[in-house]
């Protein structure tokens, strides 16, 4: 009989479940999702996050980290061979896994990603990153892609180069505070070409070289955005919509770091109400020229 994976049981019901989407980046998009559409990304985004919380568990030690993650190992396996556990995420996740395409692969690559961060040492070159980067985002955007029911041939590599542009927005935002929790996400290379160390990442002062560090990295995750854009299938595109205004809030919340002059040790940027309604509009420009 399959052993249930712990997470499946704790803090797990159809509620919680069901909102947390709504309190994201990626809330507007869900307003153009029908019903059961939101319900399967909702399941998913939980089983996402569940897995996240695994790593980012300050009192559990790393070898019991990757026990809880091999447990959620079996539980995807059990979810695609029909045995399911008797909890409301479980239930949603299968629910899911019957109405869309969804990909044993889509589960397993973000579980390997997860435990990637349990490795010390960070990563040394782009490649290392994208490497990461394919397994915590990318895998997300292709169950996305298999929930908004897209079916072009360029599905892969549009959510390999979406992803990727959504996670490095990510670690450039998040940089101070992965440096504060240990974690250093931007290439070692990348540091040595400007002249940076991993606690020029921290602290409160703000030197040329780390600033050029950034630019170089927002202007990646800009190539990255516009590769995503150029594979979009016109003929699809109404499809697509959610992915283009997913895409267009982190674009909008990568250009107002870039805006501020990546102040990015002062806090969390965050977009306002009017910043959303620009990358709104910048999405449904995007979805014109398609």
């Amino acid at each position: 009989m399959l052993k249930q994976p712990p997470n499946l049981h704790v803090s797990q019901n159809s509620h919680i479940v069901i909102s947390v989407p709504y309190q994201s980046s990626f809330a507007p998009a869900f307003l153009l999702l029908d019903r059961e559409q939101r319900r399967a990304l909702s399941a998913y985004y939980g089983f996402a996050r569940a897995a996240d919380d695994i790593a980012d568990d300050p009192a559990a030690p790393a070898e019991e980290k990757r026990a809880r993650l091999a447990a959620w190992r079996d539980g995807v396996e059990g979810l695609f061979s029909g045995e399911v556990p008797d909890t409301p995420l479980a239930r949603d996740l299968a629910r899911a896994i019957a109405a869309f395409p969804l990909k044993k692969e889509h589960f397993l690559l973000v579980l390997e990603g997860v435990e990637m961060d349990l490795e010390p040492g960070g990563f040394g070159t782009l490649g290392d990153l994208e490497a990461y980067m394919h397994r915590v985002a990318s895998a997300v955007g292709l169950a996305c892609l298999a929930v908004f029911r897209y079916e072009d041939k360029s599905g892969p590599q549009l959510a390999g180069r979406l992803g990727c542009a959504v996670q490095l927005t990510n670690i450039i935002r998040d940089a101070a505070e992965d440096y504060a929790a240990g974690r250093v996400y931007l290439p070692r290379e990348d540091l040595e070409r400007f002249g940076c160390r991993p606690e020029d990442l921290g602290g409160s002062n703000y030197p040329p070289n780390f600033i050029e560090l950034m630019q170089f990295e927002a202007e990646r995750a800009r190539g990255f955005y516009a590769g995503a854009l150029a594979l979009a299938a016109g003929e699809q595109k109404r499809r697509l919509a959610p992915a283009l205004v997913m895409g267009a809030l982190y674009r909008e919340l990568l250009e107002k770091m870039a805006r501020g002059g990546f102040r990015i040790k002062e806090g969390r940027t965050r977009l306002s109400g009017a910043e959303k309604l620009r990358a709104l509009y910048r999405a449904w420009a995007d979805y014109r020229r398609i």
